[in-house]
Parts: C-alpha cells; structure tokens; sequence
C-alpha cells in the first residue's frame, strides 16, 4: 500500500437526484469511474429509469475521461434486490484490481468528507478489513419552506443508519446488494449510543470503531424529493413491494409534511430502523447543489 491510494468507484445510472452533488465531493480523487447503464432503460422492477440522465451528468462532470460504461440488463422483478446485486458485482468488476478500494456510493448519497473517508479505508487497511461502512444522516420529507425533515432518534437526538459498505476491495464478490458477507469496519459516529445499528450487538464480521464526528455523515436521500420523483423511485427500487409501497406513499410519507410530530416508526419496510422525524437543521441544503435540488 502506498501513501497514496488510487480508488475507482462505480455508479448505477438510475436515479438522477443529487448526481452532481455526490459525484463532485470525489471524484478529484478518483482513478477509475464505471458507470453502469441498463441497456433497456429499466431498473430491477422492469419500471423505466432516467440512465440516460444520469449518464449525461456524470459525462459533463468527468473531465479526465476517466469514465468506462457498462451496459447490461438488470431487470427481476420477481426478486428486484436479485437485480441489484447482479448490477453491482457486474460493476464493480469492471473496475478491475488495480485500485485499492472501490467506492459504491449511490447517487442520492452525499459525503461531506472526502478526507475522511480516506482516513478510514487506511484504518481498515491496518486491520485487513474487506468494507468499509459509513454512517448516513436520513433526510425523509423536503417542505414547502425549503427545509427538510430528516430521521431522529426516540428521543429526538440526532440518529445514524448504518445501511451498507460505501467501499469494498477490488474484486470483491458482493452477496447481498452493497454487503461482501466478510469482516467489515462501522465507523461509529463518536458519542453515537442510540442509533439502531449502534444500540444492538456487533453482526458477525463486523469491527465497530468511534471514528468519526457526526458533520462526516454521509447526507442519504432515499425520499426527501419531489412527490413525483418519489413515486417513480418506489416503482423501480429494490425494495419495491408492490401495493404495500403505494400504500406506504400515501399513509406515510405524504402526510408527513404536516403530521410528522405525531409520526413514529417510519421506515418503509423496517419501521424500527427510523424512530421519529424532526426538522433537519438550518443549513443541511448547503452541501447540496441548487441544481440537484
């Protein structure tokens, strides 16, 4: 391992939200970017994605034409998480080895530290670790004001999710949507003792560490998006279920602009993993650009 690390990193050409908001926190530091791009214009459901957007976005940002493009169709409704993981591992192998971490950040992911996260692959680079993991702050509904509700703890104290490796190593076998199935670190939010993850025991393969403040959470927008844009994101998601995520639209999220006090349990299909919601703080669309917005 040299005192510089190359990654590459892949992107799944889907869901256009925050593209540019994501993409630019890292791509200076890349080596290798594959974007993969459903060939049929289709994600996992067989619903219809804006690929070609988001290729074109990613396109305009890539200026040392370090872009490969992988096509392919991904398409199992029968089991769309099937679909999801075939797509990565077909991505991620596209990267090749000639890296030494592998970033899989979705596109409507935004990661306030660059820095940081390197200074976390070198920590499980130490302990031979094969993913890394990243806390993610969940914003949930945006307001008319131009605010946002994001996922807090029961007691109103800021929460984390910790969902899913963000990189892995170079020619990984991923088994299950972002996971590998091996040892992985969770870098730990400090002070964190009520977020979910955090409150049960360790998994197996998991390495958790305080390393991190709670500014270098990664910023998730899983639904704080225009109500169209949400329900053509459940149409195609891997977790889509059907008449249970048009029902979850309807009851859950869309009255939650204005009974979200009252709200509790708020995850779609595991409604413990989001305690409550509360207004996000001012300043939360400062790492986002007005253009993805």
């Amino acid at each position: 391992m040299t005192d510089h690390l190359r990654l590459g990193a892949y992107l799944l050409a889907a869901d256009p939200t925050w593209v540019r908001s994501s993409l630019l926190r890292y791509y200076a530091r890349l080596d290798v970017l594959v974007v993969s791009v459903p060939v049929d214009g289709r994600g996992w459901t067989g619903a219809p994605v804006a690929a070609q957007t988001v290729l074109d976005l990613v396109r305009e940002i890539d200026t040392r034409g370090i872009v490969r493009v992988v096509t392919g169709s991904w398409v199992r409704p029968d089991d769309p998480l099937a679909g999801d993981t075939a797509q990565r591992n077909d991505a991620l192998a596209a990267v090749g080895t000639d890296v030494d971490w592998v970033l899989q950040l979705d596109t409507d992911e935004v990661l306030p530290s660059v820095e940081a996260l390197e200074r976390v692959l070198r920590v499980a680079d130490e302990r031979g670790l094969d993913a890394v993991e990243w806390p993610m702050r969940v914003l949930y509904r945006r307001l008319r004001d131009g605010g946002y509700l994001q996922v807090v703890g029961a007691n109103g104290a800021v929460f984390h999710e910790y969902p899913a490796p963000v990189a892995v190593r170079p020619g990984a076998r991923l088994t299950h949507c972002r996971r590998t199935g091996g040892e992985f670190l969770r870098p730990v939010v400090r002070g964190d003792v009520t977020s979910v993850q955090v409150a049960r025991a360790p998994e197996p393969g998991e390495v958790r560490v305080e390393l991190l403040d709670a500014d270098e959470a990664i910023v998730h927008n899983s639904w704080a998006r225009a109500p169209l844009s949400v329900r053509r994101k459940i149409a195609s998601w891997g977790h889509h279920a059907g008449w249970r995520s048009t029902a979850y639209y309807w009851t859950r999220w869309w009255p939650a602009a204005w009974l979200w006090r009252g709200q509790r349990r708020m995850h779609p299909f595991e409604p413990a993993l989001w305690p409550r919601l509360a207004a996000a703080p001012p300043g939360t669309g400062a790492l986002l650009l007005e253009a993805d917005r």
